[in-house]
């Protein structure tokens, strides 16, 4: 299939199976990162009323179990692995829809796509396996323990994977029969809006998924506060996922939070200097940096510290950024003029703090860059790992160098933040990677690799990093409840325990 698209996008609202314009007409555009002049999408800003009749359908068909789609998993299999087949069918035309909204090069939007389909092949496996469990008592009674879709589930996914993010949350979702209304970030309303569309053409029933494009004060916060949503699965920034959390709790609905990080990449004196610098440079400029699961601190024993990040800064220095249309761009632009801000406040803040500016540190200029949000891959060495720069998420393309000593300075460093997503470990002593990962406190660690993210795994963080698991089997269980269902085996009219009440 041709990836050509015409622009400017539509990003329709689609509730109870049908596409429609916000009740009021309003619209909002998304510029093109790379090219502000070019608008990529025209989406439908939704009204608290749309938003309301989504969510009333999703609720309408769990309660009714329509099209059986709440019992039949064979339906439910056949949606999810049509929708597999599809995303890889149209590969070219998917990964330019989010390649034009995000600015991720198209040598990284293709594997996107093909990423997202294998989360939907994954957990369309499991639509038939959602075994539950079951116990004789002594006293001949049966426990069955069987495990229910949660319900009907807000979803609000993040901008800068949109397709796979939105994948590890529907998929396992929709796997174990849950309904949903699935809020996109308002910087990429086409790639989710693309995705909906294709379940639907995979077969899904209307109001099972609904989808609703629009501002998170309104959108986001009616999901998180309706009482007839069940569950809030919620991806981006530490503070809005610790504001959802709040409001959640008003009454007691699941939430699961995939949030920020902070992440280490230890590298010992005894590691292969090429194969580290190469995985560190991927995990740390992967969409531009722009990544809760970057290698965004580098901690380099001191042995090895002028090798390690001599060879690093050449590979850094080598990066093609530019249009992210061309195959041989190898780093786009900042998601928008506000990330491109708060990125370069960062840079700043290095500076004023003393820290050594190896590389970068500048927005780019010249035609290529001057229309687009474009900031120079940055690296800056003997960084405080108490400072701002080493501490707090910046989501961009600035790379923070640390030295250790020893071992146990390596771990307290790695832990020393509030987040705890993941890490990547490099030593040539397998029993020395094996002991530190076990000791950093983070969700996923990587040993002799970086930012690979398999569906069979897990997708999550400790601390400040969130709540819940995607991917994987684990995945499935942010989106199920255990019931118990006890039958009585005595066939006593007046059982043992009833005498602590009734007296015959």
């Amino acid at each position: 299939m041709s990836a050509e698209v015409s622009l400017p996008l539509q990003a329709r609202l689609i509730i109870n199976g049908e596409e429609t314009g916000a009740s009021n007409g309003r619209q909002f555009a998304r510029e093109n990162p790379a090219n502000t002049s070019e608008t990529v999408t025209v989406a439908a800003e939704a009204t608290l009323d749309d938003v309301r009749a989504a969510i009333d359908a999703a609720r309408e068909a769990f309660d009714s179990n329509k099209a059986n789609w709440v019992s039949d998993y064979k339906l439910r299999e056949r949606v999810l692995y049509t929708t597999a087949q599809l995303l890889r069918a149209q590969t070219p035309r998917l990964a330019k829809v989010v390649s034009l909204e995000v600015g991720m090069p198209m040598r990284q939007a293709i594997p996107h796509i093909g990423a997202a389909a294998g989360v939907f092949e994954f957990y369309a496996g499991y639509c038939s396996k959602l075994y539950g469990e079951s116990l004789f008592l002594p006293n001949g009674s049966l426990i069955t323990l069987i495990k229910e879709p949660v319900g009907v589930v807000g979803m609000i996914t993040p901008w800068n994977f949109p397709l796979t993010q939105t994948a590890r949350k529907v998929a396992p979702a929709l796997a174990v029969g849950c309904t949903l209304v699935a809020k996109p970030a308002s910087y990429t309303p086409a790639s989710t809006y693309e995705l909906v569309k294709l379940l639907h053409e995979a077969g899904l029933p209307p109001g099972i998924v609904n989808y609703i494009s629009g501002p998170g004060s309104v959108v986001g916060n009616e999901l998180v506060e309706n009482p007839k949503i069940d569950k809030v699965s919620f991806t981006g920034e530490t503070t809005t996922g610790k504001q959802i959390l709040q409001k959640a709790s008003q009454d007691l609905k699941r939430v699961s939070l995939e949030l920020g990080g902070k992440n280490p990449f230890i590298a010992f004196a005894d590691v292969d200097i090429e194969a580290a610098a190469r995985s560190l440079v991927f995990g740390m400029y992967r969409n531009a940096g722009q990544a809760c699961g970057s290698t965004s601190r580098l901690l380099v024993q001191k042995e090895i510290h002028d090798t390690l990040l001599s060879r690093v800064v050449e590979l850094t220095q080598a990066l093609r950024v530019g249009n992210p249309a061309s195959e041989e761009t190898d780093m786009g632009p900042m998601i928008s003029q506000s990330q491109e801000k708060t990125v370069l406040e960062y840079i700043k803040s290095g500076l004023d703090s003393g820290f050594k500016l190896v590389i970068g540190g500048h927005k780019l200029s010249g035609p290529e860059y001057d229309n687009g949000y474009f900031v120079a891959p940055t690296i800056f060495d003997e960084v405080d790992n108490s400072s701002k720069l080493a501490q707090e998420e910046i989501f961009g393309p600035v790379l923070a160098v640390t030295s250790f000593t020893d071992e146990a300075e390596a771990i307290r460093l790695a832990n020393d933040v509030t987040y705890g997503l993941t890490a990547a470990v490099w030593s040539g002593d397998p029993a020395r990677a094996l002991r530190v990962a076990r000791q950093v406190r983070a969700g996923t660690v990587w040993v002799w690799d970086a930012y690979t993210q398999p569906v069979e795994g897990i997708w999550g963080g400790y601390k400040q990093s969130g709540m819940g698991r995607e991917l994987g089997p684990y995945g499935i269980d942010d989106f199920v409840e255990i019931k118990q269902i006890y039958t009585d085996g005595t066939g006593l009219t007046m059982k043992p325990a009833y005498r602590q009440v009734i007296r015959e």
